[in-house]
């Protein structure tokens, strides 16, 4: 441990990297020369003759792959657009080759070049000057190779070739067997490429290949990397001891400055000695009262800025870096609880227990190269601001870039991460286990020092599988090495992937699987659960959602049509616009979906029209309203110390890969479904919460079994609704509460209720009132209001199912539009359901809307703030019943 001391001290630039394309590396002041991102590439299909023409890349990226490159040079059609998919599987069976040249200066090199790739996809071979230097079989591995000595002085060449994935894999499923698996061809299970790029049941079969990483070329004198600033804090948060760990290569003796500037600027420093024979070195600060990172809601997001500077022996600097650290203290909670069985299973974060809101996020694009940081940007920041504070980065796509991550850390939303295995029964034979181990060491050290990610888990659904397929899953067995049993990757989940998890990221909590739990993945009460009894499984009523809800539900949501707009973009015939056409159910992947939605359509609303608007309105619609039964009914059981029945939910998904029907609340264009509003309201931090039922259902713990309500039931029915609030801020909070009753037909105000001003104690659920009764053509609607009578949240509740609700003539409800500069006032008569506000001009994209798809009441003006609208625009509606 180096001497320690805080102040002021003079600054030392940072050295900037170099990306100069494939050029010549320029000359540098400094000893140390960080070289160049590798770009300027071509590609050619290999395979065929031996003449084959290059084709330069349109672009200047260093990240590039073969489905761009063919859409850049017009060599395919656009397999986004109508059923064009089908027309371009034959890149995905073929092989390419990629190269690119640069030149290098003798006299301007240093003791070490290497050659750096970040990710290659997938079955690589790489030559430098035509010597084979790498052989990948892994998109998810980084590499590093000692290329000194192998440089021409001039001109060089990198050359690789891609080998078909799908090809390889069906050779390597011949040699090591069939491994069944869900989703995609079963020859994936061999394979250590982006599941998805397989096809699912949200995305095209698009199997791409490329540098879809960076390659870098470093020269230097001397290096650290892997560096982990690793911050212990202690039980009552007052210190902080931070280890900082780091590799080396160096070639003489040198010294690692350290400083550590705190968010108040207050600087802390450490210095340690690396000796040339060493391969690494530690160095330990000790930070008195640290400035903590929080999740969006639980506090601010401040970092501390830790400047790295390598030194000679004569204080020349050869290396400086800069990392942006967010200290925090994260554990996975499961204790008893109080009146139920089981155990919690939520995230305590700085000893603040945080309930987990959020949604599942799939790759951004089918081709990983076309995303933007601006992308990633505009998705987590729509989550954000739609109140959620947790992603999943779930286990088919790939382990995102870097800036995904430090987005996170910048919004306050943690990460649940992912290791790539999903949906299938995945092999461990020693080369396949030595690939993945590796893959995981890669990706851990890169991630590891981001504050956001809060949990790793094992894999997806891949305990559903053992259980659906009936392997040798015996959870008596803690041998710790299954690979002779059927279910051969239980060893990577259980055995491999937690031990690189404690050595190389102790603070992270290690999950074996997603779902995972006590007595197999459907235990409620252990564990997190996937719950698709909606949708999929059994297929219950979403009104039931309060009888689903588990300890952690980490998987649900319903199916929704993407906006038409978005339709109209990818269906390029006209006659091809309407709900059941080709193209359309093209672009759905998921079987049966078709009978499903129409089925949750047809058992929910009235449907008087059948066009492409009023389908995609009537889906949305219901799809809204499933999401808002779900998250409402999980968030309820979030109810304090000892009670902490729902931990979190986490809805499928944010996101779209492609232009798609699909569960995602964004669609591929970035256009906001209405559930994307309908969770935004149910998810505030202040927010209410009703429930109508009758008393027999209420009395039940789960689902009433099909048999007890059959179609001829002539009893008659009471029906009764509570009311709650949740306050998930980090203070009680004193309210009002008013509970008012609206006939349907006529608007009349059927009953009042008002609550006393009551004090809503932290972090949890408050029970207002229960089984107050109401009549079927009532809807309810209950306002939070703060004691001088500012309206802070509203819940509304509806007869279900709503398609036996009887409605009035639309021209009869007495609604009305005021629109003003960045505001929309609505106001009406009679109670309305979901009134979605659009443009009449449908090519518009300057206006967003911070709300949508709201319910309506009397005496009631709701405004919706919609930055970029002006006085005089023309604002359309369209809302349940209109058409």
């Amino acid at each position: 441990m180096g001497d320690i001391s805080t102040g002021q001290e003079t600054q030392v630039p940072a050295f900037q990297p170099l990306h100069s394309g494939c050029s010549k590396i320029p000359s540098q002041s400094l000893p140390y020369a960080s070289g160049v991102a590798l770009s300027g590439w071509r590609w050619r299909q290999c395979g065929l003759t031996s003449n084959v023409e290059w084709n330069a890349c349109m672009h200047s990226k260093p990240t590039t792959e073969i489905f761009t490159d063919l859409l850049d040079a017009k060599k395919i059609p656009d397999p986004f657009l109508d059923e064009n998919e089908k027309l371009v599987q034959w890149v995905g069976e073929s092989d390419w080759e990629y190269a690119c040249d640069f030149t290098h200066n003798a006299a301007n090199a240093h003791a070490f070049q290497d050659l750096v790739f970040d990710g290659l996809d997938t079955i690589a071979f790489v030559y430098l000057n035509e010597e084979l230097i790498l052989e990948s079989t892994n998109m998810f591995h980084a590499h590093r190779i000692n290329v000194t000595g192998k440089f021409h002085d001039g001109l060089n060449n990198l050359r690789i070739i891609f080998h078909s994935a799908l090809k390889y894999g069906k050779d390597i499923e011949k040699k090591r067997g069939h491994y069944r698996s869900f989703n995609g061809d079963h020859s994936r299970m061999h394979v250590r490429k982006a599941q998805y790029h397989y096809g699912w049941d949200w995305g095209p079969v698009l199997m791409s290949c490329g540098p879809y990483r960076e390659v870098r070329l470093e020269s230097y004198a001397a290096q650290i990397n892997n560096i982990f600033v690793d911050s212990q804090l202690s039980c009552d948060l007052q210190q902080a001891n931070v280890n900082v760990s780091f590799d080396a290569a160096t070639n003489q003796d040198v010294e690692v400055d350290v400083c550590m500037t705190s968010p108040s600027s207050i600087r802390y420093h450490g210095t340690a000695m690396v000796h040339k024979s060493n391969t690494g070195g530690l160095l330990s600060l000790t930070i008195p009262k640290p400035e903590l990172w929080y999740p969006i809601g639980h506090g601010p997001q401040v970092f501390y800025t830790v400047d790295i500077e390598l030194k000679a022996s004569s204080g020349t600097i050869l290396q400086s870096t800069t990392k942006k650290i967010g200290m925090r203290k994260a554990r996975l909670v499961q204790n008893p609880l109080e009146d139920q069985p089981g155990s919690s299973f939520y995230f305590e974060v700085n000893n603040n227990p945080v309930y987990s809101c959020g949604a599942n996020w799939i790759p951004g694009h089918s081709f990983l190269t076309s995303m933007t940081d601006g992308d990633y940007t505009a998705a987590l920041t729509a989550l954000a601001d739609s109140n959620q504070n947790m992603i999943r980065v779930w286990a088919g796509g790939v382990y995102e870039p870097d800036i995904f991550y430090e987005e996170c850390d910048r919004l306050g939303i943690l990460v649940w991460q992912d290791f790539m295995f999903a949906c299938g029964r995945y092999p461990c034979y020693p080369e396949f286990a030595a690939s993945v181990k590796k893959e995981a060491v890669d990706q851990v050290l890169r991630l590891r020092n981001f504050c956001s990610i809060i949990v790793y888990a094992g894999n997806n659904e891949d305990y559903c599988i053992a259980e659906n397929l009936k392997l040798d899953w015996d959870m008596d067995d803690n041998s710790g090495d299954w690979r002779s049993t059927d279910f051969p990757a239980r060893t990577i989940y259980e055995t491999y992937l937690p031990s690189i998890i404690a050595k190389y990221s102790p603070s992270v909590p290690y999950h074996p699987g997603s779902p995972w739990g006590g007595n197999g993945t459907e235990d409620p009460t252990v564990g997190d659960t996937h719950q698709w009894n909606v949708w999929h499984g059994s297929q219950e009523k979403y009104q039931l959602w309060d009888k689903l809800v588990s300890r952690f539900v980490s998987e649900f949501g319903m199916l929704g049509f993407p906006s038409v707009k978005t339709i109209n973009k990818f269906v390029t015939d006209p006659k091809q616009r309407y709900p059941q056409s080709s193209v359309l159910d093209h672009h759905n992947k998921a079987d049966g979906s078709e009978r499903r939605l129409a089925l949750y359509v047809m058992e929910n609303l009235r449907v008087n029209a059948m066009d492409l608007e009023s389908w995609v309105y009537a889906t949305q619609l219901m799809q809204a309203e499933c999401l808002s039964f779900a998250y409402r009914s999980c968030r309820r059981e979030w109810r304090g110390p000892g009670r902490e029945y729902c931990g979190g939910n986490l809805v499928w998904q944010l996101n779209d890969c492609w232009p798609t029907q699909s569960w995602s609340l964004i669609d591929f264009y970035g256009d906001r479904k209405l559930a994307y509003y309908a969770i935004k309201r149910v998810s505030a931090n202040l927010s209410l919460g009703i429930n109508r039922t009758t008393p027999e259902l209420k009395a039940l713990k789960g689902p009433p079994e099909k048999i007890t309500d059959p179609p001829h039931d002539l009893s008659f029915k009471m029906y009764i609704f509570d009311v709650w609030a949740i306050n998930m801020t980090l203070n009680n909070f004193d309210a009002k509460i008013e509970v008012r009753l609206f006939d349907i037909m006529t608007g009349a105000l059927v009953e009042e209720k008002y609550l006393p001003v009551c004090s809503l104690a932290a972090n949890r659920t408050t029970e207002l009132a229960a089984d107050l009764a109401v009549l079927q053509t009532t809807a309810i609607q209950a306002r939070m209001l703060t004691p001088d009578g500012a309206v802070i949240a509203r819940a509304s509740d509806w007869p279900q199912p709503l398609k036996y609700v009887l409605l009035p003539c639309a021209l009869d409800m007495g609604i009305v539009l005021t629109v003003m500069d960045g505001l929309v006032e609505i106001r009406s008569e009679t109670p309305v359901k979901c009134v979605q506000l659009y443009l009449a001009d449908g090519s518009r994209n300057d206006v967003i809307w911070e709300d949508n798809g709201v319910d309506v009441f009397p005496g009631d003006i709701y405004a919706i703030k919609a930055p970029g609208l002006e006085e005089g625009d023309d604002v359309r509606m369209r809302f349940y019943g209109s058409s």
